[in-house]
Protein backbone atom coordinates (compact mmCIF):
# COMPACT_ATOMS: atom_id res chain seq x y z
CA UNK A 1 0.00 0.00 0.00
CA UNK A 2 2.83 2.38 0.83
CA UNK A 3 4.36 1.90 -2.60
CA UNK A 4 1.40 3.49 -4.34
CA UNK A 5 1.56 6.45 -1.99
CA UNK A 6 5.19 7.15 -2.83
CA UNK A 7 4.55 6.53 -6.52
CA UNK A 8 1.86 9.21 -6.35
CA UNK A 9 4.24 11.58 -4.56
CA UNK A 10 6.90 11.06 -7.24
CA UNK A 11 4.30 11.78 -9.89
CA UNK A 12 3.23 14.97 -8.15
CA UNK A 13 6.84 16.13 -7.84
CA UNK A 14 7.68 15.36 -11.47
CA UNK A 15 4.56 17.05 -12.85
CA UNK A 16 5.21 20.07 -10.63
CA UNK A 17 8.68 20.32 -12.16
CA UNK A 18 7.15 20.11 -15.61
CA UNK A 19 4.73 22.89 -14.71
CA UNK A 20 7.63 25.01 -13.43
CA UNK A 21 9.38 24.66 -16.80
CA UNK A 22 6.19 25.43 -18.71
CA UNK A 23 5.63 28.51 -16.54
CA UNK A 24 9.15 29.75 -17.24
CA UNK A 25 8.67 29.22 -20.98
CA UNK A 26 5.42 31.17 -21.04
CA UNK A 27 6.85 33.95 -18.85
CA UNK A 28 9.61 34.44 -21.45
CA UNK A 29 7.40 34.31 -24.52
CA UNK A 30 8.48 37.89 -25.39
CA UNK A 31 12.10 37.67 -24.22
CA UNK A 32 14.50 38.30 -27.12
CA UNK A 33 16.84 35.39 -27.77
CA UNK A 34 15.12 33.10 -25.24
CA UNK A 35 15.21 29.34 -25.81
CA UNK A 36 12.42 27.24 -24.32
CA UNK A 37 12.88 23.94 -22.48
CA UNK A 38 11.02 20.63 -22.36
CA UNK A 39 10.77 18.02 -19.61
CA UNK A 40 11.16 14.27 -20.12
CA UNK A 41 10.08 11.70 -17.50
CA UNK A 42 11.40 8.22 -16.80
CA UNK A 43 10.42 5.47 -14.36
CA UNK A 44 12.58 4.96 -11.28
CA UNK A 45 13.29 1.44 -10.07
CA UNK A 46 11.38 -1.79 -9.46
CA UNK A 47 10.86 -4.41 -6.79
CA UNK A 48 10.97 -7.87 -8.34
CA UNK A 49 8.41 -10.07 -6.66
CA UNK A 50 8.91 -12.98 -8.99
CA UNK A 51 12.01 -13.65 -11.03
CA UNK A 52 11.92 -14.80 -14.62
CA UNK A 53 12.62 -18.45 -15.40
CA UNK A 54 13.65 -20.09 -18.62
CA UNK A 55 11.47 -22.60 -20.39
CA UNK A 56 12.39 -26.27 -20.60
CA UNK A 57 11.15 -29.49 -22.12
CA UNK A 58 8.96 -30.12 -19.08
CA UNK A 59 7.87 -26.57 -18.12
CA UNK A 60 7.31 -23.28 -19.85
CA UNK A 61 9.19 -20.10 -18.99
CA UNK A 62 7.85 -17.54 -16.53
CA UNK A 63 8.10 -13.77 -17.01
CA UNK A 64 9.29 -11.56 -14.15
CA UNK A 65 6.78 -9.84 -11.88
CA UNK A 66 7.82 -6.33 -10.81
CA UNK A 67 6.26 -3.41 -8.98
CA UNK A 68 7.46 0.07 -9.88
CA UNK A 69 8.12 2.96 -7.50
CA UNK A 70 6.93 5.87 -9.60
CA UNK A 71 8.45 8.43 -11.96
CA UNK A 72 11.25 10.98 -12.03
CA UNK A 73 12.48 13.84 -14.22
CA UNK A 74 14.93 12.24 -16.62
CA UNK A 75 15.99 15.42 -18.43
CA UNK A 76 15.16 19.10 -18.93
CA UNK A 77 16.27 19.81 -22.48
CA UNK A 78 16.61 23.16 -24.21
CA UNK A 79 14.99 23.80 -27.55
CA UNK A 80 17.81 25.53 -29.43
CA UNK A 81 15.88 25.94 -32.67
CA UNK A 82 16.01 29.38 -34.30
CA UNK A 83 13.05 31.70 -34.08
CA UNK A 84 11.71 34.44 -36.33
CA UNK A 85 13.06 38.01 -36.37
CA UNK A 86 11.48 41.27 -35.36
CA UNK A 87 12.49 44.36 -37.29
CA UNK A 88 13.56 47.34 -35.18
CA UNK A 89 14.51 50.95 -35.82
CA UNK A 90 17.90 50.69 -34.11
CA UNK A 91 20.99 50.27 -36.28
CA UNK A 92 22.73 48.62 -33.33
CA UNK A 93 20.24 45.75 -33.01
CA UNK A 94 21.40 42.50 -34.57
CA UNK A 95 20.01 39.00 -35.10
CA UNK A 96 21.80 35.84 -36.19
CA UNK A 97 20.49 34.12 -39.32
CA UNK A 98 21.90 30.67 -38.64
CA UNK A 99 24.06 29.01 -36.03
CA UNK A 100 26.22 30.80 -33.52
CA UNK A 101 26.13 33.07 -30.51
CA UNK A 102 27.29 36.59 -29.75
CA UNK A 103 30.26 36.62 -27.38
CA UNK A 104 29.93 38.84 -24.30
CA UNK A 105 32.37 39.50 -21.48
CA UNK A 106 31.60 40.72 -17.96
CA UNK A 107 33.77 42.96 -15.79
CA UNK A 108 35.49 39.91 -14.26
CA UNK A 109 36.59 38.69 -17.69
CA UNK A 110 34.13 35.79 -17.88
CA UNK A 111 32.83 35.07 -21.39
CA UNK A 112 29.21 34.11 -22.00
CA UNK A 113 27.16 33.55 -25.12
CA UNK A 114 23.79 34.90 -26.20
CA UNK A 115 21.38 35.20 -29.10
CA UNK A 116 19.91 38.47 -27.80
CA UNK A 117 21.42 41.22 -29.95
CA UNK A 118 20.11 44.35 -28.24
CA UNK A 119 23.33 46.38 -28.45
CA UNK A 120 24.37 49.90 -27.60
CA UNK A 121 27.51 52.06 -27.28
CA UNK A 122 28.57 53.20 -23.81
CA UNK A 123 30.16 56.50 -22.81
CA UNK A 124 33.64 55.10 -23.48
CA UNK A 125 32.72 54.00 -26.99
CA UNK A 126 32.58 50.29 -26.13
CA UNK A 127 30.04 48.14 -27.94
CA UNK A 128 27.97 46.53 -25.18
CA UNK A 129 24.73 44.63 -24.77
CA UNK A 130 21.68 45.81 -22.80
CA UNK A 131 23.26 44.55 -19.56
CA UNK A 132 26.51 46.44 -20.10
CA UNK A 133 28.60 43.40 -21.00
CA UNK A 134 31.24 43.90 -23.68
CA UNK A 135 30.55 42.52 -27.16
CA UNK A 136 33.56 40.62 -28.46
CA UNK A 137 35.01 40.24 -31.92
CA UNK A 138 37.79 41.86 -33.91
CA UNK A 139 38.83 45.50 -33.46
CA UNK A 140 40.19 47.59 -36.33
CA UNK A 141 42.97 49.76 -34.90
CA UNK A 142 42.65 52.35 -37.68
CA UNK A 143 38.97 52.84 -38.61
CA UNK A 144 39.95 54.90 -41.67
CA UNK A 145 41.74 51.89 -43.17
CA UNK A 146 39.15 49.22 -43.96
CA UNK A 147 41.82 46.85 -45.25
CA UNK A 148 43.44 46.85 -41.81
CA UNK A 149 40.61 44.74 -40.36
CA UNK A 150 41.92 41.22 -39.76
CA UNK A 151 40.20 38.35 -41.56
CA UNK A 152 40.82 36.12 -38.53
CA UNK A 153 37.95 35.87 -36.04
CA UNK A 154 38.67 37.05 -32.52
CA UNK A 155 37.35 37.48 -28.99
CA UNK A 156 38.44 41.03 -28.19
CA UNK A 157 36.49 44.04 -26.99
CA UNK A 158 35.13 46.22 -29.77
CA UNK A 159 35.13 50.01 -29.44
CA UNK A 160 33.55 52.56 -31.75
CA UNK A 161 36.63 54.78 -31.76
CA UNK A 162 35.78 57.71 -34.00
CA UNK A 163 38.97 59.65 -34.79
CA UNK A 164 39.09 63.26 -33.68
CA UNK A 165 38.74 66.05 -36.21
CA UNK A 166 41.08 69.00 -36.46
CA UNK A 167 39.83 72.47 -37.23
CA UNK A 168 42.04 75.27 -38.51
CA UNK A 169 40.34 78.64 -38.15
CA UNK A 170 40.97 82.06 -39.64
CA UNK A 171 39.10 85.18 -38.57
CA UNK A 172 39.26 87.75 -41.34
CA UNK A 173 39.60 91.49 -40.94
CA UNK A 174 36.56 93.77 -40.90
CA UNK A 175 34.66 93.79 -44.17
CA UNK A 176 33.38 97.21 -45.17
CA UNK A 177 31.25 98.36 -48.06
CA UNK A 178 28.85 101.15 -48.97
CA UNK A 179 25.21 100.92 -50.05
CA UNK A 180 23.29 104.05 -51.01
CA UNK A 181 26.00 106.21 -49.43
CA UNK A 182 25.60 104.32 -46.15
CA UNK A 183 28.81 102.79 -44.79
CA UNK A 184 28.44 99.22 -43.55
CA UNK A 185 31.20 98.20 -41.13
CA UNK A 186 32.08 95.64 -38.49
CA UNK A 187 31.14 92.60 -40.56
CA UNK A 188 33.57 89.71 -40.19
CA UNK A 189 33.94 86.46 -42.00
CA UNK A 190 35.45 83.25 -40.65
CA UNK A 191 37.16 80.53 -42.62
CA UNK A 192 37.46 77.04 -41.14
CA UNK A 193 39.13 73.97 -42.53
CA UNK A 194 38.02 70.69 -40.94
CA UNK A 195 40.16 67.63 -41.53
CA UNK A 196 40.31 64.08 -40.27
CA UNK A 197 44.08 64.03 -40.01
CA UNK A 198 46.50 65.97 -37.83
CA UNK A 199 47.45 69.08 -39.73
CA UNK A 200 50.82 70.77 -39.80
CA UNK A 201 51.26 74.46 -40.51
CA UNK A 202 50.14 75.50 -43.97
CA UNK A 203 48.95 78.49 -45.98
CA UNK A 204 45.84 78.62 -48.10
CA UNK A 205 45.85 81.17 -50.92
CA UNK A 206 42.59 81.73 -52.83
CA UNK A 207 42.77 83.63 -56.11
CA UNK A 208 40.92 84.45 -59.26
CA UNK A 209 42.67 83.68 -62.53
CA UNK A 210 42.26 82.42 -66.05
CA UNK A 211 41.60 78.76 -65.20
CA UNK A 212 40.55 76.60 -62.27
CA UNK A 213 43.34 74.76 -60.51
CA UNK A 214 45.35 74.00 -57.39
CA UNK A 215 49.10 74.39 -56.97
CA UNK A 216 51.36 73.53 -54.05
CA UNK A 217 54.51 75.40 -53.09
CA UNK A 218 56.82 73.34 -50.92
CA UNK A 219 57.33 74.52 -47.37
CA UNK A 220 57.40 74.33 -44.54
CA UNK A 221 54.83 75.56 -44.30
CA UNK A 222 53.44 74.49 -47.67
CA UNK A 223 51.23 76.92 -49.57
CA UNK A 224 48.10 75.61 -51.26
CA UNK A 225 47.04 78.00 -54.00
CA UNK A 226 43.44 77.62 -55.17
CA UNK A 227 42.65 79.44 -58.41
CA UNK A 228 39.10 80.05 -59.65
CA UNK A 229 38.65 81.16 -63.24
CA UNK A 230 37.17 84.60 -63.93
CA UNK A 231 34.33 82.96 -65.85
CA UNK A 232 33.33 80.88 -62.85
CA UNK A 233 33.80 83.81 -60.50
CA UNK A 234 30.97 85.57 -62.32
CA UNK A 235 28.57 82.99 -60.88
CA UNK A 236 29.86 83.32 -57.30
CA UNK A 237 27.67 85.80 -55.45
CA UNK A 238 28.02 84.69 -51.80
CA UNK A 239 30.60 83.24 -49.45
CA UNK A 240 28.60 79.99 -49.56
CA UNK A 241 29.05 79.90 -53.34
CA UNK A 242 32.78 80.47 -52.89
CA UNK A 243 32.91 77.75 -50.24
CA UNK A 244 31.22 75.24 -52.58
CA UNK A 245 33.58 76.05 -55.45
CA UNK A 246 36.71 75.73 -53.32
CA UNK A 247 35.60 72.34 -51.95
CA UNK A 248 34.74 71.12 -55.44
CA UNK A 249 38.27 71.92 -56.61
CA UNK A 250 39.82 70.33 -53.52
CA UNK A 251 37.79 67.14 -53.89
CA UNK A 252 38.66 66.83 -57.57
CA UNK A 253 42.36 67.30 -56.86
CA UNK A 254 42.32 64.77 -54.04
CA UNK A 255 40.65 62.12 -56.19
CA UNK A 256 43.16 62.71 -58.95
CA UNK A 257 46.04 62.84 -56.43
CA UNK A 258 47.29 65.89 -58.24
CA UNK A 259 49.21 67.83 -57.28
CA UNK A 260 51.08 65.58 -54.87
CA UNK A 261 50.57 66.45 -51.24
CA UNK A 262 46.81 66.85 -51.37
CA UNK A 263 46.48 63.99 -48.87
CA UNK A 264 46.66 66.67 -46.18
CA UNK A 265 43.25 67.79 -47.38
CA UNK A 266 41.76 64.29 -47.48
CA UNK A 267 38.15 64.45 -46.22
CA UNK A 268 38.73 68.10 -45.38
CA UNK A 269 36.13 70.78 -45.97
CA UNK A 270 36.36 74.54 -46.17
CA UNK A 271 33.62 76.42 -44.35
CA UNK A 272 33.18 80.18 -44.83
CA UNK A 273 30.63 82.09 -42.77
CA UNK A 274 29.69 85.73 -42.22
CA UNK A 275 29.23 87.33 -38.80
CA UNK A 276 26.93 90.36 -38.98
CA UNK A 277 26.10 90.46 -35.26
CA UNK A 278 28.17 93.64 -34.73
CA UNK A 279 27.33 95.27 -38.04
CA UNK A 280 26.86 99.03 -38.10
CA UNK A 281 25.09 101.05 -40.76
CA UNK A 282 26.30 104.63 -41.08
CA UNK A 283 27.90 104.21 -37.66
CA UNK A 284 24.76 102.90 -35.97
CA UNK A 285 24.01 99.27 -34.99
CA UNK A 286 21.48 97.75 -37.34
CA UNK A 287 20.12 94.71 -39.11
CA UNK A 288 21.17 94.32 -42.73
CA UNK A 289 18.39 94.28 -45.28
CA UNK A 290 18.54 92.03 -48.33
CA UNK A 291 20.37 94.55 -50.53
CA UNK A 292 22.88 95.39 -47.81
CA UNK A 293 23.54 91.70 -47.06
CA UNK A 294 24.13 91.03 -50.78
CA UNK A 295 26.63 93.86 -50.90
CA UNK A 296 28.48 92.58 -47.85
CA UNK A 297 28.54 89.07 -49.32
CA UNK A 298 30.07 90.36 -52.54
CA UNK A 299 32.64 92.39 -50.65
CA UNK A 300 33.56 89.37 -48.51
CA UNK A 301 34.14 87.30 -51.65
CA UNK A 302 36.41 90.05 -52.98
CA UNK A 303 38.31 90.24 -49.68
CA UNK A 304 38.89 86.50 -49.57
CA UNK A 305 40.22 86.37 -53.12
CA UNK A 306 43.86 87.32 -53.14
CA UNK A 307 44.26 86.83 -49.40
CA UNK A 308 46.57 84.24 -47.91
CA UNK A 309 45.20 82.40 -44.90
CA UNK A 310 47.93 81.22 -42.55
CA UNK A 311 47.25 78.20 -40.36
CA UNK A 312 49.56 77.73 -37.43
CA UNK A 313 49.12 74.52 -35.45
CA UNK A 314 50.10 76.15 -32.18
CA UNK A 315 47.44 78.84 -32.38
CA UNK A 316 44.83 78.18 -35.04
CA UNK A 317 44.30 74.43 -35.00
CA UNK A 318 42.02 72.83 -32.43
CA UNK A 319 41.28 69.14 -31.94
CA UNK A 320 37.67 68.11 -31.32
CA UNK A 321 37.09 64.57 -29.97
CA UNK A 322 34.43 62.58 -31.80
CA UNK A 323 32.12 59.80 -30.66
CA UNK A 324 29.41 57.48 -31.93
CA UNK A 325 26.90 60.33 -31.77
CA UNK A 326 28.87 62.23 -34.41
CA UNK A 327 28.26 59.55 -37.04
CA UNK A 328 25.59 60.32 -39.60
CA UNK A 329 24.78 56.63 -40.08
CA UNK A 330 25.84 53.23 -38.77
CA UNK A 331 25.36 49.71 -40.13
CA UNK A 332 26.25 46.15 -39.19
CA UNK A 333 26.93 44.11 -42.32
CA UNK A 334 26.12 40.42 -42.89
CA UNK A 335 29.66 39.41 -41.96
CA UNK A 336 29.51 41.47 -38.77
CA UNK A 337 31.57 44.45 -39.97
CA UNK A 338 30.76 47.68 -38.12
CA UNK A 339 30.64 50.59 -40.56
CA UNK A 340 29.97 54.23 -39.77
CA UNK A 341 29.68 57.33 -41.93
CA UNK A 342 31.25 60.51 -40.57
CA UNK A 343 30.74 63.97 -42.11
CA UNK A 344 34.50 64.64 -42.17
CA UNK A 345 36.21 61.24 -42.13
CA UNK A 346 33.80 59.59 -44.54
CA UNK A 347 33.47 55.80 -44.24
CA UNK A 348 34.94 54.29 -41.08
CA UNK A 349 35.38 50.57 -40.34
CA UNK A 350 35.54 49.99 -36.58
CA UNK A 351 35.76 46.24 -36.37
CA UNK A 352 33.67 43.10 -36.65
CA UNK A 353 31.33 41.12 -34.40
CA UNK A 354 32.50 37.50 -34.48
CA UNK A 355 30.36 34.53 -33.49
CA UNK A 356 30.95 31.45 -31.36
CA UNK A 357 29.68 28.00 -32.36
CA UNK A 358 29.58 24.73 -30.39
CA UNK A 359 29.54 21.05 -31.25
CA UNK A 360 26.64 20.50 -28.86
CA UNK A 361 24.53 23.59 -28.23
CA UNK A 362 22.17 21.62 -25.97
CA UNK A 363 25.12 21.12 -23.65
CA UNK A 364 25.31 24.85 -22.86
CA UNK A 365 24.35 25.96 -19.38
CA UNK A 366 21.82 28.77 -18.91
CA UNK A 367 23.05 31.38 -16.43
CA UNK A 368 20.25 33.95 -16.70
CA UNK A 369 19.75 37.15 -18.70
CA UNK A 370 19.58 34.96 -21.85
CA UNK A 371 23.26 34.08 -21.37
CA UNK A 372 24.75 30.64 -21.85
CA UNK A 373 28.02 29.30 -20.50
CA UNK A 374 30.17 26.58 -22.06
CA UNK A 375 30.26 23.22 -20.28
CA UNK A 376 32.24 20.01 -20.58
CA UNK A 377 29.46 18.56 -22.75
CA UNK A 378 28.98 21.58 -25.03
CA UNK A 379 32.59 21.55 -26.14
CA UNK A 380 34.79 24.62 -26.40
CA UNK A 381 33.65 27.65 -28.33
CA UNK A 382 34.79 27.89 -31.95
CA UNK A 383 35.08 31.52 -32.99
CA UNK A 384 34.18 32.33 -36.59
CA UNK A 385 33.55 35.28 -38.88
CA UNK A 386 29.77 35.48 -39.40
CA UNK A 387 28.76 33.50 -42.46
CA UNK A 388 31.85 31.29 -42.38
CA UNK A 389 32.91 28.04 -40.70
CA UNK A 390 29.34 26.97 -40.07
CA UNK A 391 28.19 30.18 -38.43
CA UNK A 392 25.21 32.22 -39.52
CA UNK A 393 25.25 35.70 -40.99
CA UNK A 394 24.08 38.79 -39.13
CA UNK A 395 20.90 40.74 -39.78
CA UNK A 396 21.06 44.40 -38.79
CA UNK A 397 18.16 46.34 -37.25
CA UNK A 398 16.50 43.10 -36.14
CA UNK A 399 16.18 40.97 -33.01
CA UNK A 400 15.55 37.25 -32.65
CA UNK A 401 12.28 36.55 -30.87
CA UNK A 402 11.65 33.85 -28.26
CA UNK A 403 11.15 30.38 -29.75
CA UNK A 404 8.41 29.50 -27.25
CA UNK A 405 5.38 27.94 -28.99
CA UNK A 406 2.36 29.03 -26.95
CA UNK A 407 0.05 26.44 -28.47
CA UNK A 408 2.45 23.67 -27.48
CA UNK A 409 2.97 25.16 -24.01
CA UNK A 410 -0.76 25.33 -23.28
CA UNK A 411 -1.19 21.76 -24.49
CA UNK A 412 1.64 20.63 -22.23
CA UNK A 413 0.05 22.60 -19.40
CA UNK A 414 -3.16 20.61 -19.78
CA UNK A 415 -1.35 17.28 -19.74
CA UNK A 416 0.74 18.40 -16.75
CA UNK A 417 -2.40 19.44 -14.88
CA UNK A 418 -4.22 16.18 -15.63
CA UNK A 419 -1.15 14.17 -14.72
CA UNK A 420 -0.89 16.03 -11.42
CA UNK A 421 -4.58 15.40 -10.72
CA UNK A 422 -4.26 11.70 -11.49
CA UNK A 423 -1.27 11.33 -9.18
CA UNK A 424 -3.09 13.24 -6.46
CA UNK A 425 -5.96 10.74 -6.88
CA UNK A 426 -3.48 7.88 -6.33
CA UNK A 427 -2.61 9.37 -2.95
CA UNK A 428 -6.20 10.01 -1.87
CA UNK A 429 -7.32 6.55 -2.99
CA UNK A 430 -4.39 4.90 -1.22
CA UNK A 431 -5.26 6.91 1.87
CA UNK A 432 -8.87 5.64 1.73
CA UNK A 433 -7.66 2.08 1.46
CA UNK A 434 -5.36 2.59 4.47
CA UNK A 435 -8.31 4.06 6.34
CA UNK A 436 -10.36 0.95 5.60
CA UNK A 437 -7.47 -1.18 6.82
CA UNK A 438 -7.21 0.74 10.07
CA UNK A 439 -10.97 0.48 10.61
CA UNK A 440 -10.98 -3.33 10.35
CA UNK A 441 -10.58 -3.50 14.15
CA UNK A 442 -13.57 -1.78 15.64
Amino acid sequence: MLRSLYSGVSGLTSHQTKMDVIGNNIANVNTYGFKGSTVAFSDIYYQTTKAATAGSDTQGGVNPSQIGYGTQVAAISKNMSRSSFQSTSSALDVAIAGDGFLQVQDKAGNIYYTRAGKLTVDSEGNLVDSNGKFILGTLNANPKNASGLSTEAGSNKIAINVPAIHTASFNAAVTSTTVNSQAIDNVKYKVEFKNGDVLSDFNLDINSGTADGIAITAGPPATYTVTISSANMANIKTVEDLQTKINTLLDAAIKADSPAGMKDFSNGKITISLDTSAATIAGNPGTLNEAQLAAVQAQAVTDILGATINYTAATNITTVPQSFSNLTSFTISENGTLIGIHPVHGTLTFGRIDLATFDNTNGLEEVGNTYFAATANSGKAKVAVPGFSGSGSLVGSALEMSNVNLAQEFTDMITAQRGFQANARIITTSDSMLEELVNLKR
